[in-house]
């Protein structure tokens, strides 16, 4: 799994880095609302260098979602 990744998702959500996994979800996450969800995909473009298509960013909504989508875009 990415480092930023987890970083940004720890950050944005306020959870202990430790507590992110590949399930980690808007689903089973309190804190990941849609403010969080901009600002965290925000971050990760500007952390790793890259963009998401904007219809993309709807659907990444989980970590491994993310995961994959950033592999896809920095392999």
């Amino acid at each position: 799994m990415n480092k930023i990744l987890v970083e940004s998702v720890s950050s944005i959500l306020n959870i202990e880095s430790e507590a992110v996994t590949l399930d980690t979800s808007q689903e089973n996450t309190p804190s990941w609302d849609s403010l969080a969800h901009l600002r965290l995909i925000l971050e990760i473009e500007q952390n790793l260098g890259i963009r998401f298509q904007s219809q993309d960013i709807t659907r990444l909504t989980s970590v491994a979602v993310l995961n994959g989508a950033i592999s896809k875009l920095k392999p």
